[in-house]
């Protein structure tokens, strides 16, 4: 079923891209800000809106990795080749932030979420999910049944427009509900819809899909 569009809820924007849109050589008074590019998944965005990004920017320090949320606002909005002052969901939409561009080069913030400034929870290293196996792998050339998820075993998690890996933590005896413990944190909103694979003769293949229920 096609999900009904949710315009009176707080927005929720899939940074799928980021770019850095200045020239080499442009004037520093020509200079625009960081650009963001995704799905506006619900709610709506107008320019002049003060929003914050999560998890942000990724800051290495003494070999552990910590993130920083960045707030900043909304200089402009883009609808394909338009101009407009606002966005509802239902299109690949561009984002001109007042952010420093340096941090959004090279698809740097891919993976982020994006709302208003205090609406997105806390960044979660651990996650709960009601998982739904096929019955056989996907992407092997011969038919391999999906054995059932495992405590301790490595899967690749696909949320939204974020990629993590996490270490099985818990499995109920009826092996639908797991929790893991990721490698790199993600903002875990509930009923988000997860993909999930595992890594088979060292590739990563799927094997099934979850709903985030913590």
């Amino acid at each position: 079923e096609i999900p009904k569009k949710e315009i009176n809820a707080n927005p929720i924007f899939l940074v799928a891209r980021s770019f850095d849109i200045n020239k080499p050589g442009t004037k520093i008074d020509k200079l625009r800000g960081g650009v963001l590019g995704g799905i506006l998944k619900k709610g709506k965005l107008e320019v002049g809106d003060e929003i914050e990004i999560k998890p942000g920017l990724s800051i290495k320090k003494a070999n552990q990795h910590t993130y920083q949320s960045l707030i900043t606002k909304i200089l402009s909005l883009h609808k394909g080749n338009q101009i407009v002052q606002e966005v509802i969901p239902g299109a690949s939409i561009s984002i001109e932030t007042s952010l420093d561009p340096f941090l959004t080069k090279a698809d740097s913030l891919t993976g982020c979420m994006l709302s208003k400034k205090g609406i997105l929870p806390e960044i979660s290293n651990k996650i709960k999910i009601k998982s739904e196996l096929f019955k056989e792998v996907l992407g092997e050339e011969i038919k391999k049944t999906v054995e059932i998820i495992k405590t301790k075993e490595m899967l690749m998690l696909n949320i939204n427009t974020t990629t993590t890996v996490g270490t099985v933590e818990k499995v109920d005896k009826q092996g639908k509900e797991i929790e893991l413990s990721l490698n790199i944190p993600v903002i875990a909103l509930k009923g988000d819809n997860v993909g999930i694979a595992r890594n088979i003769n060292s590739h990563w293949r799927l094997i099934g899909w979850g709903e985030i229920i913590q």
